[in-house]
């Protein structure tokens, strides 16, 4: 296809000066289109292509009218002329929305920027078109379900939905003005409630046979309010479906028909039965017609003329199946077959019926068989009722009684109970269930940076993804916060469920673009397979037990349930426990590792080190409780020890030289009191900010909100040293020392490790970080030093300080002596500390 600047060439009317930016049109995301004075199209670029469906040799010397319906074109012709004779710029968004046309003719809202350039003969307009279609379906869509919440909410009739075994699930505004109980009061309640004592029972009695499918209309029966009243009421109750066509629950709409009954007495004592009738057709607001066995109307009444916008005239020519929907007109004849051969029900139903507009309404049909003179039936009255609110607000009800708003897929509430039914079904037939439980990676990232908006296009955006990935037969809902589940029926062995998740992580992690910023989203799964003694509790259990391994093994990739990790899971939950009452027991004490100038051997500070006092184990170290510490949230309570500690130790021994480090965790920095309750510590026991520093691992600080980096910045200028510790293990190690007030770095004991006499990456690497550290004036601390070649090659490298066994372990009371490079040399290399 020839370049936008080829088509400049070929043009020597367009401005020379616009020769070299041809090329930048065609990276733009909007259609770009250049048109002379004359309304001669003189280039587009490849969006304007793809947009309208023409090529360029089309295109250009073509009139722009050409992608103008023909029904604004006189009028646009118009408006172009005025803007050659006024150019003015307009932006996109600045005016209203107008109409393109394709190339197959197809018309589409556009919004159009305009801009020019050149004068005179010269004149070039450069007009930005951006498709405004989705924006337009997607308000239609958002319209649409306000519309049907608000069917709910402000529907006149009660409108009350229960699980199949007479829980009420939900309750809206005219149910509570009803029964005098609010949503809060009733919701979880079981419908009996609303029954009088004498008649307990009588609803439960019906949700058998909504739970065959069956649809009871108009069933009367009496009900108590919360003061204790009774009242007569008309049920219509019917099956609410999931998108499977199980019937997992029922929907009653519902009013009092006190005063239909009263007018029904008052209408028996009238003195003629054809007057009684006559009156109740004129008067009625439902539509009332009389037919005769061949159902050709008789009496038509004005109200049924107005419900479906035909005249009486009509109605008398024609039959009642010219007005049923022609889906429902079979169901309809079989009623009245039924009704007409003897049937001493009253015959009622819910049908479509379509207006003289061609408009589609849902109503309530109730037929009755009217005997003539002789006694024998002879015509059939018809009342005609228009519940299509009704109708849409159980739909919407159904919906989103199982439905989970951000994502559109099943909720919570859908999973445990279509769990249950696979679980059953799996049984009878002797196959297995797959379970998929997938979390979303670092979702409180996007949350924390970008907004719980951008949080939410992103699960939304996860959700779609999943879906692609499922087959027919599939389930998938999601859970909670950042969990979908995915359930796999009739699974014979784990490769199918291999499969699954890898089909998942492949197309969850796409490029993804929120609010400018590009992310790759990604999620770790759990997986675990059913047995015969499952219930949805234990299957979702191992699942979950197994999604944490998955996320502990590094995330983004998927791990199977085994009996291992169960077993893991309760020793998991058992050391959670024991944390709390270490907490509360204070049996958490402090060790501390002496830090020595490299040149001579001088303690220049401490390390605080966590040691748990455990009653029944002895004195464990942070490796055997500090992952769980973390994922509970209780390293901010141990963290708080261990600082209280450190505070009391810098009050006694007076010639206890340097500062104490103490190490901070991500959870707490993220933790809103954490500033305030470190500050109140130093106060409390009257210790100098300088004499205590910070030290946070890169990875702790990669992922900060502003307020933590706030409360850092706070503590350096109070005179806290901030340390990053681990340095160079992370791949943001440089921008840490630009962003954050670091005041030093430790060099991570996997770079002591490797360390050799002769030249080795590690030399390499460790010798960089010293330039890098000393250039910045930090302090620079080497870990791990065991044996005195590491401390000899750091020292000649540059590192100021160093920490490791060779100098001393941890210990209860802090080191105050000197190591000296004689006494070093001395021990060759064994730690003075043992």
């Amino acid at each position: 296809m020839p370049s936008l600047r080829a088509h400049a060439a070929q043009d020597a009317a367009l401005p020379k000066h616009w020769d070299d930016l041809w090329g930048v049109f065609d990276v733009l995301p909007d259609a770009m289109v250049g048109v002379d004075r004359g309304g001669v199209i003189r280039f587009v670029n490849q969006q304007a292509e793809a947009m309208f469906g023409f090529d360029r040799g089309a295109l250009v010397g073509q009139l722009i009218e050409m992608l103008i319906p023909e029904s604004f074109r006189a009028a646009h012709l118009g408006h172009r002329e005025g803007y050659v004779a006024d150019p003015k710029t307009r932006k996109l968004g600045s005016a209203s929305e107008l109409t393109g046309r394709k190339r197959d003719g197809t018309e589409f809202p556009v919004d159009i920027g305009l801009a020019h350039c050149g004068s005179g003969d010269d004149l070039l307009v450069i007009a930005a078109v951006r498709d405004m279609t989705a924006r337009h379906e997607s308000e239609e869509s958002r319209r649409h379900a306000d519309r049907m919440s608000a069917v709910v909410e402000f529907n006149a009739d009660a409108i009350i939905t229960c699980e199949l075994d007479g829980v009420i699930t939900n309750w809206n505004p005219a149910a509570a003005r009803l029964f005098g109980y609010t949503s809060q009061e009733i919701v979880g309640k079981s419908v009996s409630l609303l029954s009088p004592k004498g008649q307990v029972g009588e609803i439960e009695a019906l949700l058998p046979k909504i739970s065959a499918g069956e649809h009871v209309e108009y069933f009367e029966t009496i009900h108590v309010r919360k003061d204790g009243t009774v009242f007569p009421m008309s049920l219509t109750v019917s099956p609410i479906y999931d998108q499977d066509g199980t019937v997992i629950g029922a929907s009653a709409i519902g009013h009092d028909v006190t005063e239909q009954k009263e007018a029904t007495r008052n209408a028996q004592r009238l003195a003629a039965a054809d007057d009684l009738l006559h009156t109740v057709m004129r008067s009625a607001r439902i539509g009332i017609a009389l037919a005769d066995k061949d159902s050709h109307f008789v009496v038509v009444n004005s109200a049924l003329c107005d419900l479906l916008g035909y005249s009486e005239s009509w109605f008398l020519t024609h039959r009642l199946n010219d007005i049923i929907h022609p889906d429902d007109i079979e169901d309809a004849l079989v009623s009245r077959r039924r009704i007409l051969a003897g049937s001493k029900e009253t015959l009622g139903s819910v049908l479509r019926l379509v207006r003289a507009n061609g408009a589609r309404i849902w109503a309530r049909r109730v037929a009755v068989l009217i005997p003539g003179a002789d006694g024998q039936p002879d015509l059939l009255m018809l009342q005609v009722e228009d519940i299509t609110a009704e109708h849409e607000a159980q739909e919407a009800l159904a919906y989103q009684a199982f439905h989970d708003p951000l994502t559109g897929l099943h909720n919570r509430a859908w999973i445990m109970r279509i769990l249950k039914v696979d679980l059953r079904a799996a049984r009878r037939r002797g196959t297995s269930l797959g379970t998929l439980f997938v979390d979303v990676d670092n979702l409180k990232v996007v949350n924390d940076s970008l907004g719980h908006a951008a949080g939410d296009k992103v699960l939304a955006a996860v959700a779609s993804r999943i879906k692609v990935a499922m087959r027919e037969g599939d389930r998938v809902g999601r859970f909670g916060g950042d969990e979908f589940v995915i359930v796999l029926q009739d699974v014979h062995d784990a490769w199918d469920v291999e499969q699954c998740a890898e089909r998942v992580s492949a197309s969850v992690a796409a490029n993804l673009k929120v609010q400018g910023h590009r992310i790759v989203p990604t999620v770790s799964i759990g997986i675990a397979m059913s047995t015969s003694e499952s219930t949805p509790e234990t299957l979702l259990r191992d699942t979950d037990s197994a999604l944490f391994r998955a996320k502990a093994t590094g995330r983004a990739r998927w791990k199977f349930f085994d009996a291992a990790m169960h077993a893991q899971a309760v020793a998991r939950l058992t050391l959670e426990d024991e944390l709390r009452d270490a907490i509360t027991g204070r049996q958490f004490v402090v060790h501390y590792q002496p830090v020595v100038a490299l040149a001579d051997g001088h303690v220049v500070g401490h390390e605080a080190l966590v040691r748990w006092m455990h009653p029944t184990r002895g004195l464990l170290s942070p490796a055997d409780f500090l992952d769980v510490a973390e994922d509970s949230g209780l390293i901010t309570s141990i963290g708080a020890q261990v600082l209280e500690q450190a505070c009391v130790m810098l009050t006694r021994p007076p010639d206890l030289p340097g500062p104490i480090s103490v190490n901070v965790s991500a959870v707490q920095l993220a933790a809103p009191d954490w500033h305030s309750l470190f500050t109140d510590t130093l106060t409390r026991h009257e210790v100098q900010p300088r004499r205590i520093v910070i030290e946070v691992t890169e990875t702790a600080v990669l992922n900060l909100p502003d307020s933590s980096r706030d409360a850092l910045t706070s503590l350096r200028g109070l005179g806290v040293g901030i340390h990053v510790d681990d340095f160079g293990t992370g791949y943001s190690s440089i921008s840490l020392l630009r962003d954050l007030p670091v005041t030093g770095v430790k060099l991570d004991l996997r770079f002591v490790h490797d360390l050799t006499t002769a030249h080795s990456q590690a030399n390499a690497l460790a010798h960089g970080l010293s330039g890098l550290v000393n250039g910045m004036h930090l302090t620079g601390i080497a870990e791990g030093i065991e044996n005195k070649m590491q401390a000899d090659i750091l020292l000649a490298q540059g590192w100021q300080c160093g920490q490791g066994y060779y100098y001393g372990k941890p210990t209860a009371i802090p080191v105050t002596e000197s190591f000296t490079t004689s006494r070093s040399s001395a021990r060759q290399g064994i730690p003075l500390h043992a």
